[in-house]
């Protein structure tokens, strides 16, 4: 990435890209801001685009070998062509020859580096990967987005908006958009600023998978599990939220055997009301050593899973079943 930002700095470019990873929000500002740096957006004789896998590469072609139209450059973009998974033989003949006014841009969401194709790009242009940033990079990307509005974060607050989010930076990115609205008026976002405006989707999966535990229904909490899985929620991340979950109610348990008032358990702990009043519905199926020895098992089974000793996928599986039944 940051060798097409110089690219792009220095207007020296390749003659062909391909811009491909599970990242989209990377991908698309990647694609975004290459190719109108290649040709520029308004310039619709020398951009052309083309999608999905049923493209005339024949007519591909010849647009190629057309000189540019009062330009030094004629751009073509493609997305999701498939041609990096199949062969491409008409691609895969002319590339070699294409000529040096002609600049190619592939986005491609799968790709297999096996193939004659992407040896070929890789050799002849530039593979420009945009895979989920680690917690780290993450961590430098909110840094610099916040820091642009004057204002300032702590490292335990990007931990938990990542934690809380996951690693999809199209999802943080408009979070953190939703956070600098909220905090107009504030220097520093603190976590209680995530818990108001950063409810992620998954929370309310979390309370029934645990409504589901609680009523010893595995079925019901695995078909739960399953579901968050197929909508591309992390496992590490479940299993986070469920942890978080449990020392929640681990808290409000405690206060409120203390017989503090609703009022007084979401001043004390900082939390919305709507989540300590679901918290304290979800106790009436629990027993504080019950919750005490769930929160003891997430936390042992996260430490396994960082140490690589269990998987993260059959790391959730056991904890649900084991407080299912």
């Amino acid at each position: 990435m940051e060798n097409v930002k110089k690219h792009i700095k220095e207007q020296q470019f390749n003659n062909i890209y391909l811009i491909c990873g599970e990242e989209e929000y990377l991908k698309r500002n990647i694609k975004k801001n290459l190719s109108e740096a290649i040709v520029s957006a308004d310039d619709n004789m020398n951009r052309s685009y083309y999608e999905g896998k049923n493209i005339n590469f024949k007519e591909v072609i010849d647009l190629c070998e057309t000189m540019p139209f009062f330009s030094d450059r004629r751009l073509v973009l493609f997305e999701n062509t498939g041609c990096f998974e199949k062969a491409c033989d008409e691609l895969l003949e002319y590339l070699p020859e294409l000529t040096t006014s002609t600049y190619l841009v592939f986005v491609e969401e799968k790709v297999d580096k096996r193939s004659k194709l992407f040896k070929l790009v890789k050799s002849n242009g530039y593979v420009c990967e945009c895979n989920h940033l680690n917690n780290d990079s993450l961590m430098k990307w909110i840094l610099t987005r916040i820091g642009k509005e004057n204002k300032k974060i702590t490292r335990d607050t990007m931990n938990y908006i990542i934690n809380s989010l996951g690693n999809d930076l199209e999802k943080i990115s408009c979070e953190i958009e939703k956070l600098l609205c909220y905090t107009l008026n504030k220097d520093v976002i603190e976590i209680a600023d995530v818990d108001a405006v950063c409810i992620p989707e998954i929370t309310g999966k979390i309370f029934e998978m645990i409504d589901a535990m609680g009523n010893k229904n595995k079925e019901k909490a695995l078909e739960l599990y399953y579901d968050l899985l197929s909508q591309k929620e992390p496992p590490m991340r479940i299993l986070f939220m469920l942890s978080r979950q449990f020392n929640i109610m681990l808290q409000v348990k405690e206060l409120s055997d203390k017989r503090m008032s609703k009022k007084e358990i979401e001043e004390k702990l900082n939390m919305k009301g709507f989540v300590i009043a679901k918290t304290q519905g979800q106790l009436k199926n629990f027993t504080h050593k019950s919750i005490r020895e769930a929160l003891e098992k997430a936390i042992e089974l996260e430490e396994a899973i960082k140490n690589g000793n269990m998987n993260e996928k059959v790391a959730v599986e056991l904890l649900l079943i084991e407080f299912s039944c």
